[in-house]
């Protein structure tokens, strides 16, 4: 998260407002296409968090692993074919390079994720970590680096991808040398029907989560000005990592609510109130500190060219507690297989994000962008907290 912030920080510091309003279009149609290659994924650490210690286990790391390499060609391709139609369509035809360079990062983006995912179902964490910082630490590095020879978005695109490759590279020696080789597939048993079957439900809420997400920014795009997607733009990458706190501390926690019976019933929902707790504790904190100091830190450090971002970015401090929240949830109801009913509580607050973002970014721009990101996570945190006192209880 530090190197998240600190890429962003000096992307826009090297690109300055004009370019930095540019990136941050760009950014969230490429923020899409990563969320659509992620098919698959979550399904993985599903199946990987059930069977570890089983003797079905390389059985489920064979398949997924197919089903990635298959997601990762369609998209690539797919990507590719789209760019310049797509770039034409949004009216930015100058995005098609852009795009088309995008058909290259964003497989190996689902590429490492795919190996996040599955160290999380192992719940092996330091391996999560290895491929997470190689991978800001040389997208800081790369990016800096291009953008002091040639300040354009191209720089940035080719030095993320880049630091996706290094970051693969690690996660696929790190997997393959700890923990493959000492695995024996001990039957023919398949799982890539069970695990393609059970990736729809999970597609569908992350189509809805790219929505819910990234609908904001590209409606600022269609009905206000670029500059209004810049002062959003970079609140909100302030404000989408802070909750990562709390995917941190998921990390180490939820994978044990895989199982859940009669006799852990208790000790269990015991467990996750804790864990509740003290994810409240640390985001009131982080809440305070955005409320009062993040006129401070803007001003200082980007300049007065960026004051914008400071309003937009202190509305977003409900959907950073918010969605702290709905990383447990969420999660819980994946672990108990209960995709499919979280992507249908996940269309209330699609529908509202839409309508809000409709009536209010023609007037309030980021302002009003900011504040229906905000309000519409509420029904979904809602509904989802009540499946999860169900389980619980």
């Amino acid at each position: 998260m530090p190197l998240f912030l600190l890429l962003n920080f000096f992307i826009a510091k090297l690109l300055g407002k004009d370019l930095w309003d540019e990136w941050s279009l760009f950014n969230s149609y490429l923020s899409v296409m990563v969320l659509f290659s992620m098919f698959g994924i979550k399904a993985t650490i599903k199946y990987v968090a059930e069977h570890n210690h089983t003797p079905l286990l390389r059985n489920v790391l064979d398949d997924a692993f197919k089903l990635r390499l298959g997601v990762m060609c369609f998209f690539g391709v797919f990507i590719f074919l789209i760019s310049t139609p797509l770039a034409n369509g949004i009216n930015n035809p100058h995005y098609a390079p852009l795009f088309k360079i995008a058909a290259i990062l964003v497989p190996i983006v689902s590429f490492v994720e795919y190996f996040k995912g599955v160290f999380n179902g192992l719940h092996r964490i330091k391996y999560n970590f290895f491929i997470t910082a190689t991978e800001f630490l040389f997208k800081l590095l790369f990016a800096v680096l291009l953008l002091r020879y040639v300040t354009n978005l191209s720089s940035v695109v080719y030095g993320f991808i880049g630091a996706v490759i290094l970051a693969a590279l690690v996660g696929g020696f790190s997997f393959y040398k700890y923990f493959y080789t000492q695995l024996d597939r001990t039957s023919e048993q398949s799982f890539i029907s069970e695990l393609f079957r059970y990736s729809l439900p999970l597609f569908l809420i992350s189509v809805g989560f790219m929505i819910a997400t990234e609908i904001d920014t590209m409606m600022l795009g269609w009905l206000s000005e670029k500059s209004e997607v810049g002062d959003y733009g970079l609140a909100k990458q302030i404000v989408t990592k802070l909750p990562h706190v709390s995917y941190a501390i998921a990390m180490g926690t939820m994978p044990v609510f895989a199982k859940i019976t009669a006799e852990n019933r208790a000790r269990m929902r015991q467990l996750f109130y804790r864990i509740i707790g003290l994810n409240t504790a640390i985001f009131l904190v982080v809440a305070a500190g955005i409320l009062l100091l993040s006129r401070f830190f803007i001003l200082l450090l980007l300049g007065e060219d960026f004051e914008g971002s400071v309003l937009p970015l202190q509305i977003l401090t409900v959907y950073v507690l918010v969605f702290s929240f709905i990383v447990f949830l969420n999660q819980l109801l994946d672990y108990q297989g209960m995709a499919r009913k979280r992507a249908i509580n996940l269309q209330f607050s699609l529908i509202l994000n839409i309508v809000l973002n409709y009536l209010l970014i023609p007037e309030y721009g980021a302002e009003g962008a900011a504040f229906s990101t905000s309000i519409s996570y509420l029904p979904y945190l809602l509904l989802n907290l009540s499946d999860v006192r169900k389980i619980l209880n």
